[in-house]
């Protein structure tokens, strides 16, 4: 069957291993690469999966769709909703439309499915099904039933990664993950062939596992390398490459090849981790800019301990379900703002790893707010003042790049959504620093951060430490080998492309060529440019005018608990 356009979102993928490994070892990426354009490609900020995954599906701005994080907060609780709050179409949903068949598949952020007339449509990991997938994660439902007839259920529980640290679990997780890929090739090529396509959409995630858990046995210079690595470990994340891109030549193929309008892009690229933790919320307390509770112990963050590690995941499942999602959500804002005296606090953060950001302590909109809302820039001030001068302990280098006020990177009618300061760090010596949750510390634990140190700088309280050598390789909800970075990848190729190589591009970029290559021209409200210059018909702009986004109404869950449970059964939050 011919396919139009096909586009593969690759999780994680980075041009800087796409290079490494070269042609040799990945020669359809390459191929791609060498009669088209490519870049490294620029994240939304910061570089987190959901925002850019759904800046993508619907080319607007994360103020603009809503989606900002798998949580969203209200006050000093949060709520679980990964993609359930996103208020705006997909441009699939637009091409559907206006007639063209189309199939959006597997992307985070997408439950429930859309109802496309003239296509199909199938949920990401987020869908509030923690083992296999059911009716309601695919649209049509009939297609469910199709699947599950000729492949099985679709599961996501083949790797569990609250148990990384497990013997052998590292050992396995290249061959899941590569099998893995198989699957999902098979599953596509089977859909690819049952009729003509305008789009067919399809995502994979495991290049982003495997690099937030391969990196340092990938990395002999990463400072959590376990030292003399094997071989068959060593290439454990090129072998996850080299699946993704022999998936990508086998369905680049069964879509009509050098015909086909071609789109590979990932969302982040990847990159190592260091081996030094920064606690934000301890670092904004040294400034006197936060307060702890006098007394505190270890409450939410006990309970999601034995939740999450002791229980068998249909257990932990069952649990969060209980009582209409009031004990996850309570634990989790409890884990990360009950430590938190907020009557005598400016500023705190939710120490998202992959989220950095700071939210000011507004009187009139958080419950407990000191900050007027006349002394908000002064605050502002104060903070960065602050912060921007932190210094490395052990390098004496500094800390933060920058600290961005939110109404600088976003624009919509949700930018309330985002934290006020979003917080750009330097990488140390090309490693990303590790935020963790400010805990609090027992005398026996500041001893041994005490001798992991080079000198007597850690105690009780400290903003830094170093890992131990017993956490240095992770597990899901602590600090991982493997983090995000704002470039990632992109390559175009068909028709419409001319053999350019390398350019510059934004994610959001390649929502708004993605229908200029299909003869549409772009909605003003998208936030991308069309890559005039990657095309043969240069600035030309097409005739047909795609709708405007519908402004879609955030479903509301009867139990939020299922997306809850959904993300924590799939290792992605803690």
């Amino acid at each position: 069957m011919a396919v139009k356009a096909l586009v593969l979102g690759l999780d994680g993928l980075d041009l800087g291993l796409v290079q490494q490994f070269g042609p040799e070892r990945l020669p359809n990426l390459h191929a791609l690469m060498f009669r088209g354009a490519f870049a490294a490609l620029r994240s939304v900020q910061p570089p987190a999966t959901l925002p850019n995954w759904t800046t993508f599906l619907t080319g607007v701005d994360p103020a603009r769709h809503g989606v900002f994080d798998f949580t969203t907060r209200k006050g000093y609780r949060v709520r679980f909703t990964a993609g359930t709050v996103r208020e705006a179409t997909t441009l699939f949903a637009q091409l559907d439309q206006l007639g063209l068949r189309c199939a959006c598949l597997s992307f985070p952020g997408t439950w429930p499915p859309e109802r496309l007339e003239h296509g199909i449509f199938v949920s990401g990991w987020d869908a509030p099904v923690a083992f296999e997938a059911d009716r309601s994660f695919m649209w049509p439902p009939s297609l469910y039933d199709e699947t599950v007839e000729r492949f099985g259920a679709p599961s996501f529980d083949d790797v569990d990664e609250f148990h990384a640290d497990a013997p052998g679990w590292i050992e396995r997780l290249p061959d899941a993950l590569v099998k893995r890929v198989g699957r999902k090739a098979d599953w596509a090529r089977w859909l690819l062939d049952r009729q003509d396509w305008d789009v067919f959409a399809l995502y994979f995630g495991e290049s982003d596992t495997a690099s937030h858990y391969l990196w340092a046995h990938h990395d002999p210079d990463s400072p959590r390398s376990p030292g003399d690595v094997p071989i068959a470990q060593r290439e454990g994340l090129q072998r996850v490459y080299e699946a993704l891109d022999q998936a990508l030549g086998s369905l680049t193929a069964a879509a009509g090849g050098a015909e086909t309008e071609v789109t590979v892009l990932s969302d982040h690229g990847s990159g190592g981790s260091s081996d030094k933790v920064l606690y934000l919320n301890r670092l904004l307390a040294q400034h006197g800019l936060l307060r702890f509770r006098a007394r505190r112990g270890r409450g939410g963050a006990g309970l999601k301990e034995i939740a999450l590690r002791r229980f068998p995941p249909r257990l932990r499942e069952q649990m969060f379900r209980l009582g209409n999602a009031w004990l996850p959500s309570r634990l989790e804002s409890n884990v990360r703002f009950g430590g938190i005296d907020m009557a005598h606090t400016v500023a705190f953060s939710d120490e998202l790893n992959y989220f950095p950001g700071i939210h000011l302590n507004l009187a009139g909109r958080e419950p407990r707010g000191i900050v007027q809302a006349q002394r908000k820039r002064e605050t502002v001030l104060r903070i960065r003042a602050s912060l921007l001068g932190t210094r490395d302990p052990w390098s004496g280098k500094p800390v933060f790049r920058d600290l961005i006020p939110r109404e600088e990177i976003f624009e919509g009618p949700r930018l309330e959504r985002a934290p006020d300061l979003l917080v750009d760090l330097h990488l140390d010596d090309g490693y990303s620093y590790n935020l963790m949750p400010s805990e609090p510390e027992r005398p026996a634990r500041a001893a041994r951060w005490r001798q992991n140190l080079m000198d007597a700088r850690a105690f009780d309280g400290s903003p830094f430490r170093r890992l131990a050598e017993h956490e240095k390789l992770g597990k899901k909800g602590r600090s991982l080998p493997g983090s995000h970075r704002p470039y990632g990848f992109m390559a175009l190729a068909g028709p419409s492309v001319k053999p350019v190589g390398r350019i510059d591009a934004h994610i959001a970029d390649l929502s708004a060529t993605l229908l200029c290559r299909l003869g549409l021209s772009v909605p003003s409200s998208f936030i991308g440019r069309v890559l005039w210059e990657a095309l043969q018909d240069e600035g030309r702009v097409p005739p047909v005018v795609l709708p405007e986004p519908s402004r879609r109404a955030p479903r509301r869950m009867q139990n939020e608990s299922l997306v809850e449970s959904r993300l924590r059964a799939l290792g992605y939050i803690e």
